[in-house]
């Protein structure tokens, strides 16, 4: 058993559980456990007593969260437990777990710990820019500019870009990360960050005139 600000974590049978949740939102959360280590499904279980205790929110059945850079949603299992599924890796809805949120969130952050910076996670609804040939699977030229909440600050481009901003597409985060999912690990790095995938070894390095 763990003790997190007055909630108790525990594991039992296959499950990670809180206990002491119900007196705030009148349920627990439930998160079946899979492949993924133990902490890393502890750090998902913080990260949502953090979003109830520090949010003060009425979470309600079906109720959609953003953990970092994927998407979970709190299924009413019973009266007394809210369990954690996740979107599917491809869009196609909803499944049982969080195992594939919990990796999204892990290499994202060990990415930006390869070179020595602190993870700046874009969210579902943030938007990104892209050319042709992003979704069709083509090598990448990326820099993230910082930009406006709305925005991720990423901006894509292949080698289909022939240098016309109008041709430049503005898509929501999620369209590229169920399109590009080998692309997913880098979109934590901080503003200023540029990523070429066109040769084997893919290159990643800090700009500094991409954020003056």
């Amino acid at each position: 058993m763990i003790e997190y600000r007055g909630i108790e974590i525990l594991f039992e049978k296959g499950y990670i559980r809180t206990n002491g949740l119900y007196k705030i939102i009148e349920k627990e959360f439930i998160i079946s456990i899979k492949k993924r280590l133990h902490d890393e499904y502890v750090e998902l279980i913080r990260y949502l007593i953090n979003y109830v205790i520090d949010a003060n929110p009425l979470i309600k059945p079906d109720q959609n969260i953003a953990y970092h850079s994927w998407l979970v949603k709190c299924y009413e299992l019973s009266e007394v437990y809210y369990e954690i599924w996740e979107v599917e890796h491809n869009g196609e809805g909803f499944g049982e777990g969080a195992d594939y949120a919990i990796k999204v969130v892990q290499e994202q952050k060990q990415e930006c710990q390869e070179h020595g910076a602190t993870p700046e996670f874009p969210i579902f609804n943030q938007m990104i820019v892209i050319s042709k040939g992003v979704y069709e699977g083509l090598a990448i030229d990326a820099v993230r500019y910082p930009s406006p909440e709305h925005m991720s600050g990423w901006w894509l481009t292949t080698d289909m870009y022939d240098g016309n901003v109008e041709s430049l597409m503005t898509v929501h985060y999620h369209h590229v990360a169920f399109n590009r999912p080998d692309l997913i690990k880098y979109f934590a790095l901080p503003y200023g960050y540029r990523l070429n995938t066109k040769g084997i070894e893919h290159d990643v390095w800090f700009d500094q005139n991409a954020i003056k």
